[in-house]
Formats: structure tokens, C-alpha cells, sequence
């Protein structure tokens, strides 16, 4: 068999098939290929990588780095012969090529991921020998095992390189022994974000422990999520940064932000939104005009799925259109966490159905009145799966021309000044608790909420009484949900906010809650009366408030002070008004 015998910077092949060296050498669970060429041609006396290039027929200046190594077809069986090993075991470790994706010890990952740089961690030199293929990835700026800082130079400023064998414990330029030099420690403060990212990519780490990650996520592979963690990373730390460009080969992550992209995975959905939302500013090139968030346009072509799959999900809070903050008290999340809402067409389509604003919708998913049809939208609000599916034909069997009882719409309006608890009567009707009748509508709305009747009215004044709103006040509402908690048509609307009754900007339930204790409309008005058994004709109504001497708000709007129309009102309880 071949062998070689090494003089300075000479080799003398005896001729066989192939090419053997004299040691063989045994791999490491977690050596790449580069690591282990570079410490078998060093243990076996070579000065550089070029007995490498020689023994393999290829030109003496290939490149041996990790990155290199996916440029370029690479022959197992010729590696594994010339280091005396099996060729499966070299077969198992190659990366494969480029464009498509590469083999990282089974995860399956873009070649943009490994570096070209040599990085090395003293300590784990000193005690163990060998170089690991994770520091090859670009992302890890730290030995995980030892908590070390990687080091890619020498004091002296000489870069470490693969090419230059006899180098391998020290400094090609000054000769300093590269164990003993000293490198910063790493502070962990995330011990448990960085076992489950070590899960995804380290030779070394145990498969066998079992991760909460979400559930939509268990789909995709252990290299689809490292990349979504790593590309995650990326774009916090241009945001912390302010970089314009990720794209360089000489990028860093810090250790507490890709830990922070990694818990964000195991927080999702929220922190997983939440970290979406913190770096939607950020540009992958100050050149290039954003057209979808920066995460979606960093997520390579060849994980399809996983792109289209974030672009889905992110799509609940970055989607086109009008965005609002739900809040819920009983949420453990802080405000902050409480993204805002873009609603899909389905969630739309549920409200227009119910006629409730979709603030109260979400509520009704949230307690598992309904199921949420969006799966990321429920997900995100912690809505159970498992509620029962939305089902209004169920109350086509009780609709008639003319039903018995009051509206609900009105009866509701009428309990309580404000903070009306929608959800809490709905989930009761939805239940089958409260009796209701549907009302064939005699205007043009056939939304649930104006076609449905009780004769329990009774049940839902004990709901009004001991229940109220469970939506925070910071919760922001769309203008059009103005109409359904303050009885007022568009026009009437308009007129308010031009005035400034209305407050400009985005509008919450806290501001609307305040204008129902300040005022009523005469809607309000009107539903009182209704549900006191004194309904009267619209239009003799107002003409006897304008004569009882309650003044307007504004000339244009019927909207007056809650004092003055309770005073009203309590004049037809004590029987001195009628009309």
C-alpha cells in the first residue's frame, strides 16, 4: 500500500491505487471534513493542505474550509482511503454542494451558513485537540461547550487559516501557541434557549429530549427552524446595529441575541411575533425597497415552505390593511406583547355575520365561545382548538316574521351604561342558556345581532348586572365600530369627530366607555323606553326632546348629556311625561 514520507516541503509517492497516510486517524463525533484533513495532514508531518490537493489530483491551491467545501464535487471514497477510514464514515460528514441545500450532521441548511474564516476555542485546543465543524458556522461567534469567545487571529493580527497545517497550535506569523492564548468568557443568561438551539445543529447534542415548541411548527425539520432562528438573529442584530447589510461574510451574531431569536421560537406565537414586530424596520440592503416583512425576504428559496409558512403566520399582524391592538386583562402577556391585529377575511366575514365589532369576536374566541377559523389568529390569542365551529343556521329553525320579546340589541344597550359584557351574552346564547328567536329583518341588515329576540329579559339583566366587558380599555377599535357602541349612523359619526366629541387618531374602548358615562344618543333614549314597555314613534320622540328642553351636544347630531337624558327618562318611569 502507499505510503508517504514527508521532508521539508517535498513528498515522495510510492505508487499504489491510491494514496495512504502513514497514521490514520480517528474522527470526532462533532469534526467536519476540514477539521479532520487539517489534523491528520498535521499529525502526519505535512506543512500545508497542498499534500491534500497532491494525494487527490486536484490543484494545489483548492481550498479546504468549510465553505469551500460546497463549491465543489468531493470524493468520499478518495478522503476516506488517504486517512485509512471507511468511506461511509467521510460519505456521512460531507456537505454536499451548492445551490441547493447541504447535510450538516443531518440538518439541512444553505451553504451561506459556513464560513470560509478558521475559528478556534484555546481552551477546548488545549484540552481536547481538535477543532469542531460547529465553529464553522457563521453564526456561532462562541464555543457553546466551554463558553468561550472564538478566536480567528492571533494577538499579533494574523488570521487563522485552514491552508497552513504546521500552524495548526500556533501563530504562522509570530509562533504564539494558540492554547494559551486568552479569550473572553461568554455570559449565558439563557441556558435552556441554548440547549434547544444546540438540538437543531450540534453533532453532539441529544435528540431524545422532547421540546414545547408550537405545534404548527413541529412540521418543519431541525434545519428549518435553526435557519429561521439564525435569519431571525440576523435581522435583530442589524436593528440593534442599524447595519444595511447582513449579506456580508464576515457577519456576527452575539450570543445574547441568537439566544434571543431562539427563545422567541420556543415563546411562540407571541415572542415570536413580538420579535417580528421589533425588527420590521430593519432592511437586508438599504437599496432594495421593502415589499414584504424583512424576515419573509430572508428565508432562502430553497425552504419554500417555510418561507410561505411565516408569510402566513405574520400575515395576522403584517398583513395589508388596518391594524389593532387587542388586550385582554387575563392575559399573562404584557402590553407590549400584545401585537396588533391584522383581521383575515374569514375573521371579517364572522363578525359581519354576528354584527358584533371584532374586537368582540376575538373575545368570543379567546373563552372558547368559537373556534377562531384562522389557525395562526388563534393560535396567537391562545384560543382553544377545540371550540365549537360557528353555526348560525342552527337558529334559521326559530326565525319568524314577528318574535316575541325584546332585541337583544336593545335589551343589552339598556342594562348598563357602558362596558357591556357582549361576550358573556353571546356565549350564553351560543350555548343554547339564553333562548333567543331569530327575527326575519325588516330593513336591510340581516346581521345576527339585530335579528335576534328573548323573552328571558330577565337572564339578561342578571348577565348585565354581575358581568361586564372582559376587554381591556387599551383595546383599539375600528371607526366603524363607533356606530355599533355609541346607536349612530356614518354621517352622525363624521359630524363627532369633526367636532372632536369623537377623539382624532386611533380609537380605543377606554375613550368609548367615557363617551357612553358622558352621553346618550337618542338610540339610547329610544331602547330605554323600548325595553320600560313605552315604546314610541321615532319621530313624535324627538319632537318631544327638543320641547322637554334637553340641549344637543351639537346642532347636527342627537346626542345629549347622560344627566339630562336620565332626567328625561326617569319622567316617564315616574308617569309626569308621556307622549
Amino acid at each position: 500500500m502507499t505510503k508517504l514520507h514527508a521532508r521539508p516541503y517535498i513528498l515522495v509517492l510510492q505508487q499504489s491505487e491510491r494514496p495512504q497516510y502513514a497514521f490514520p486517524i480517528d474522527p470526532r463525533q462533532d469534526e467536519g471534513v476540514p477539521d479532520l484533513l487539517m489534523r491528520a495532514t498535521c499529525e502526519n508531518g505535512f506543512p500545508d493542505m497542498r499534500a491534500v490537493n497532491l494525494m487527490l489530483g486536484c490543484s494545489s491551491d483548492k481550498q479546504w474550509s468549510h465553505s469551500a467545501l460546497t463549491k465543489r464535487p468531493i470524493d468520499p471514497v478518495a478522503i476516506a482511503t488517504m486517512l485509512g477510514l471507511e468511506p461511509e464514515r467521510i460519505e456521512a460528514i460531507l456537505y454536499g454542494m451548492r445551490p441547493g441545500l447541504i447535510n450538516f450532521f443531518g440538518a439541512k441548511i444553505t451553504s451561506f451558513n459556513l464560513g470560509g474564516a478558521r475559528k478556534v476555542s484555546p481552551t477546548h485546543l488545549k484540552l481536547h485537540g481538535y477543532q469542531k465543524a460547529l465553529w464553522g458556522l457563521r453564526c456561532f461567534s462562541f464555543d457553546p461547550e466551554k463558553r468561550e469567545e472564538l478566536i480567528d487571529r492571533c494577538d499579533c493580527g494574523r488570521r487563522l487559516l485552514f491552508g497552513q497545517t504546521a500552524a495548526f497550535f500556533t501563530c504562522t506569523k509570530c509562533g504564539a501557541d494558540l492554547r494559551e492564548l486568552k479569550s473572553p468568557m461568554v455570559d449565558i443568561i439563557d441556558g435552556t434557549a441554548l440547549d434547544f438551539f444546540l438540538t437543531l445543529i450540534d453533532p453532539c447534542a441529544d435528540r431524545s429530549r422532547r421540546w414545547n415548541i408550537g405545534e404548527s411548527l413541529r412540521r418543519f425539520s431541525r434545519g428549518e427552524i435553526f435557519t429561521l432562528i439564525v435569519e431571525s438573529a440576523k435581522l435583530l442584530n442589524l436593528q440593534m446595529t442599524g447595519r444595511k447589510d447582513k449579506r456580508v461574510n464576515d457577519y456576527t451574531i452575539p450570543p445574547a441575541v441568537l439566544l434571543k431569536a431562539a427563545r422567541s421560537v420556543l415563546h411562540w406565537p407571541n415572542g415570536f411575533i413580538e420579535m417580528a414586530i421589533s425588527i420590521e424596520d430593519s432592511k437586508i440592503a438599504s437599496s432594495t425597497r421593502q415589499k414584504t416583512h424583512p424576515l419573509v425576504a430572508s428565508i432562502p428559496l430553497q425552504l419554500q415552505d417555510l418561507k410561505w409558512f411565516i408569510r402566513k403566520e405574520l400575515n395576522v399582524v403584517f398583513g395589508k390593511g388596518q391594524r389593532l391592538r387587542f388586550r385582554h386583562p387575563t392575559s399573562t402577556t404584557s402590553q407590549a406583547e400584545d401585537p396588533p391585529i391584522f383581521f383575515p377575511k374569514t375573521v371579517k366575514s364572522q363578525a359581519k355575520s354576528l354584527g358584533l365589532p371584532r374586537c368582540e369576536v376575538l373575545n368570543l374566541y379567546k373563552v372558547g365561545s368559537i373556534q377562531c377559523p384562522d389557525a395562526s389568529l388563534g393560535s396567537l390569542l391562545g384560543a382553544s382548538p377545540n371550540a365549537p365551529a360557528l353555526d348560525l343556521e342552527s337558529f334559521r329553525s326559530s326565525e319568524t316574521k314577528k318574535a316575541q320579546g325584546l332585541p337583544v340589541f336593545e335589551l343589552v344597550h339598556s342594562c348598563r351604561p357602558s362596558r357591556h359584557p357582549w361576550a358573556s351574552v353571546y356565549q350564553a346564547i351560543l350555548k343554547g342558556e339564553l333562548k333567543v328567536a331569530l327575527q326575519t329583518s325588516k330593513g336591510s341588515s340581516t346581521r345576527f345581532s339585530k335579528c335576534i329576540f328573548t323573552k328571558e329579559i330577565d337572564q339578561v339583566r342578571e348577565i348585565c348586572q354581575y358581568h361586564e366587558s372582559a376587554l381591556s380599555p387599551d383595546t383599539q377599535i375600528h371607526l366603524d365600530d363607533v356606530m355599533f357602541y355609541l346607536r349612530m349612523c356614518r354621517t352622525s359619526r363624521a359630524i363627532l369627530r369633526g367636532t372632536g366629541l369623537i377623539p382624532p387618531g386611533k380609537l380605543t374602548l377606554g375613550m368609548i366607555w367615557e363617551l357612553q358615562l358622558r352621553y346618550m344618543t337618542f338610540q339610547d333614549i329610544s331602547s330605554h323606553l323600548l325595553v320600560m314597555g313605552m315604546n314610541q314613534y321615532p319621530n313624535i320622540l324627538m319632537e318631544d326632546i327638543d320641547k322637554s328642553g334637553i340641549s344637543r351636544m351639537t346642532p347636527e347630531v342627537r346626542i345629549y348629556k347622560r344627566e339630562d337624558a336620565e332626567a328625561y327618562l326617569a319622567a316617564f318611569k315616574l308617569g309626569v311625561r308621556y307622549v
